[in-house]
């Protein structure tokens, strides 16, 4: 049976749509920062550099912050889709895929932060699954996307990026983690918020930059 090659329409059609698709990975994280920094500031009391984003999602108005959190997740996730099948030029069939699921893992994090918040009969979940999806994975996603867009010449600068990023966000990561537990020789300073911050924004980062580059390809990623 011989294979249905798609018209020039068609494949016009789908170039526009994978490039509006490419800006959920834009739109969702800047729309999450913003979203944090003005929740930050007008909640009384709270201090963005000593406290936890994820502390604007139990209390005041904790709803608002949420949905944002769980908004930036989905849109990761729906980037995670679109990077794949822009990428079907570039990688090979396994590869797609297996970075589909790897870019959403960050993203599914971020949606389980936002479902199963600090609140006490739900706090395990928040920090042992949602925030570490989120903080941990891209440590080792972020490399292997490198590893697997390396032997392209065209990506392979983009691919650098993600090993560079990969890198940075263990160092930035494990500093966190020593700076908000308790009896480490940071610990006192209580700057754990503004670090978490640095992370997050970092680890959006990737996405933006890798979601505004595909946007402005057109979807036409190799072709």
């Amino acid at each position: 049976m011989q294979e249905k090659i798609p018209s020039a329409s068609s494949k016009q059609s789908w170039h526009q749509a994978a490039r509006w698709l490419a800006l959920s990975g834009v739109v969702g994280p800047v729309a999450f920062v913003v979203a944090f920094t003005l929740l930050g500031a007008l909640r009384p009391g709270y201090s963005a550099i000593r406290q936890a984003v994820s502390d604007l999602g139990v209390g005041s108005n904790a709803w608002v912050m949420n949905t944002f959190i769980v908004l930036d997740g989905l849109l990761l996730i729906v980037f995670a889709i679109c990077f794949t099948l822009s990428m079907r030029t570039v990688l090979s069939q396994g590869s797609r895929w297996f970075s589909a699921v790897l870019l959403a893992l960050p993203g599914l994090g971020l949606v389980i932060a936002g479902v199963f918040t600090e609140a006490p009969e739900t706090l395990t979940i928040h920090w042992m699954v949602g925030a570490s999806l989120l903080f941990i994975s891209p440590v080792i996603v972020f490399p292997l996307i490198w590893l697997m867009l390396r032997h392209d010449a065209r990506w392979r600068g983009w691919g650098l990026y993600a090993l560079i990023a990969g890198i940075a966000t263990l160092v930035l990561v494990t500093f966190m983690f020593w700076v908000f537990t308790p009896g480490t020789p940071l610990a006192s300073l209580q700057f754990g918020g503004l670090m978490e911050r640095v992370v997050m924004i970092e680890i959006e980062a990737w996405y933006v930059v890798f979601g505004w580059h595909l946007f402005v390809l057109g979807g036409k990623v190799g072709s």
